[in-house]
Formats: C-alpha cells, sequence, structure tokens
C-alpha cells in the first residue's frame, strides 16, 4: 500500500472516525482549494528591513560594549600599577649572582636569599650580581663594587653605592628611586642609567632613557636620556654633555666646571666653548645659564637662542635675574622625553637580559681635583 494513498494524505478511502470528527471541527478554518496566494507558495520568507531605530539600537550596543571593555582594562591597568608601586615597609629585595663571587654579610650569596635594609652585598673581582627594586625596576652591581639597601617602602626606595658600579632601570614616577653617594645622591626620574663611583664619590652618571636628578646644594644637574655628566668628590655634579659631544667641547666644558663658572661671560675660553657647540650640545648651554645667570649677558645667550629657534626666546633681562621659569621655554624644546610623563617609558618596565646592563664602554672615573 502506498502511504500517500491513506486517506490522511490523499482524502482516498474512508478515514477512521477520530480522523472525520478533526476534519469537521477545522473545516470552518480551510482555505478553498485551488485559491491559494501564488506569493504564498514561491515566495520565500524575507528578514524584515532593519529600521533606523533597530540601526541606531545595534550601534549603541557595540559603542556601550567598547566603553565597557576600555572602563574594565583601564581599572585592571590602575590595580596592575597600585600593585606594582606598593612595597611592605622594609622588605628586603631579592637577589640573585648572575656570575662570579658575590657576597652578602660576609658570606657567599645562596639561592633565595633577600638583601634586607641595611644590608651590604659585595662583588669579587668576575662579580655580577642582580636585585629587584621592589616591584619597580631592577639593578646590576657590576664587579668590584658594594652597595647598601638603605630604605625600602611604598614611594621610596634608596641605596648608597659605597663603591664600584651599578645599573638599574626603573619604571615608577620621578623620586621613587635613588642612589646616595658620600656627598650627593642621584634620584630616579622614570629611567635607565648606569653610575660608578670610587670611595671618595667621584664618578660619573650616564644616562641611558628617561633623565636623572642629580647633585646637591652645591651644583645640582638634569642629565637626559643620551648624556652623560662627572661628579666630583665634594659632591657637586659637573655639567652634563651629550655623549656625541666632541673632546674639544667636553675639555672646554670641563675647564669651565674646573673654575665654578667665575669667568666673564665674554671670556675667551667661553668663546672657544661655544665655537665646538652643536645644537646637540644645547642641553650644556642651557645647563650652563641656569647655574650661571649673568652668562645670559654674553653670546652664550645668542647661541641658545639659535639653537632652540622654534621656542619662544626668554627675554635677555628675566633670565639676567634669575626669574624663575624664566628658562622654560627653552627646557621644554629640548629634544627629550618629559619626566613627568614616565609612563610613557613603558619599556623600561620589561625585563633586561643577562648582559644588557653593561655593555658598552665604561665611562671614566674623573681625576679628584
Amino acid at each position: 500500500m502506498n502511504p500517500h494513498d491513506d486517506y490522511l494524505w490523499s482524502k482516498a478511502g474512508l478515514g477512521e472516525d477520530d480522523l472525520l470528527r478533526l476534519e469537521r471541527l477545522l473545516a470552518p478554518y480551510a482555505h478553498p482549494r485551488g485559491q491559494w496566494p501564488e506569493a504564498t507558495l514561491i515566495a520565500p520568507m524575507s528578514a524584515p528591513a532593519p529600521t533606523r531605530h533597530r540601526r541606531r539600537s545595534r550601534h549603541f550596543r557595540i559603542a556601550w560594549g567598547l566603553a565597557a571593555t576600555l572602563a574594565a582594562c583601564a581599572l585592571a591597568a590602575a590595580i596592575l600599577l597600585q600593585h606594582r608601586l606598593a612595597w611592605p615597609e622594609h622588605r628586603g629585595w631579592d637577589v640573585a649572582a648572575l656570575r662570579g663571587q658575590v657576597r652578602m654579610a660576609g658570606a657567599p650569596l645562596r639561592a633565595g636569599e633577600r638583601l634586607p635594609a641595611g644590608g651590604e652585598i659585595a662583588t669579587g673581582d668576575d662579580g655580577i650580581a642582580r636585585l629587584r627594586i621592589a616591584r619597580i625596576g631592577e639593578l646590576r652591581l657590576a664587579a668590584d663594587s658594594r652597595l647598601r639597601l638603605e630604605q625600602t617602602g611604598s614611594g621610596r626606595h634608596r641605596v648608597r653605592l659605597l663603591q664600584g658600579r651599578l645599573w638599574a632601570r626603573v619604571w615608577a614616577p620621578p623620586g621613587y628611586f635613588g642612589v646616595r653617594l658620600p656627598r650627593t645622591e642621584a634620584l630616579d626620574m622614570g629611567c635607565e642609567f648606569t653610575l660608578e663611583s670610587d670611595a671618595t664619590g667621584a664618578g660619573a652618571l650616564t644616562v641611558r632613557s628617561g633623565w636623572v636628578l642629580v647633585g646637591n646644594g652645591g651644583g645640582e644637574a638634569l642629565v637626559p636620556q643620551g648624556a652623560t655628566v662627572r661628579l666630583r668628590a665634594d659632591g657637586a655634579a659637573g655639567t652634563p654633555h651629550d655623549l656625541g659631544a666632541s673632546d674639544g667641547f667636553v675639555a672646554a666644558l670641563a675647564e669651565f666646571d674646573a673654575r665654578r663658572g667665575l669667568l666673564p661671560a665674554d671670556d675667551a675660553r667661553l668663546q672657544r666653548l661655544l665655537a665646538q657647540a652643536r645644537p646637540e650640545d644645547a642641553i650644556s648651554l642651557l645647563s650652563l645659564l641656569q647655574r650661571h645667570p649673568r652668562l645670559a649677558g654674553g653670546p652664550l645667550y645668542d647661541r641658545l637662542r639659535a639653537f632652540l629657534a622654534s621656542a619662544p626666546a626668554p627675554s635677555r633681562e628675566a633670565v639676567l635675574r634669575g626669574a624663575p621659569g624664566a628658562l622654560d621655554p627653552w627646557w621644554n624644546a629640548l629634544p627629550y622625553p618629559r619626566a613627568k610623563r614616565w609612563w610613557l617609558q613603558w619599556l623600561d618596565a620589561l625585563p633586561a637580559g643577562d648582559d644588557a646592563a653593561f655593555t658598552g664602554a665604561r665611562t671614566a672615573v674623573p681625576e679628584r681635583r
């Protein structure tokens, strides 16, 4: 029997009583045979065209989702940053020997040890030690060096370089980390730098990224990336200079620093310095003018004005009288990242390779004067 001969399919034959009863009940709702609309039989159902209201609602949902995602990311970043900057008071730092002999408290360093507040670490003639600066950075201590952790806690970490050379890289607000010498201190402004010193405090600082403030009341210097500065045993800092400065410029600058700036504004030695200056040496000239405003009365002011022509020039009179903020337009025109935007130096937050800290030539420690 063909199933399509069944009454349910083709009304052929006799239907069962229940089926006939159901047919009678539904008969008033039946559509007459042969009167089905062609469109109903042929045309497929299509989705209604989106209205402007629906499109607007969809765009709103997408925008709201993006905003919520960005807000969640910002909140997570804020929580991570707060965790990075926080540090329990007096908690020790993680320390490890990268190579050679490293001693702490007079004994060989053991795996997993921490350098406590007040503790000292020393390296042998072939040793290099790695210290985690809380959660904000990293420090490497070179061979034949000694260092003491003097203070550590949220917002303030200080070490003292007793002798030798260190490299540090920090990603934190200005002033969170500092290195003390016998009569001066180097304050990190969110950067990477190397610092070396003998037992008297004479040494040199070189900045690889960001800025470092170094010196004491007798002479401070703001040192930007790509620059170096000499440090004297009396704690005073020299004038920073670009690493690409000529030997003649560096020698003339050292002579000027040795005389503590006690030269007339039109002195022949200052003229020689200016004759060898390049636009990249503007950091040195501006630092001299910051320390010795009277030099604005001579050609140094004019040379700076030529080097920084894109910035509005401060009035010569304001500089001569040492007006606060008079030199700000020129400082802001220097081609270096702003110290207050330390978070843009995010590469400083990444871990360094084992040989990244002390690559390149060693900076000579100046002789004591």
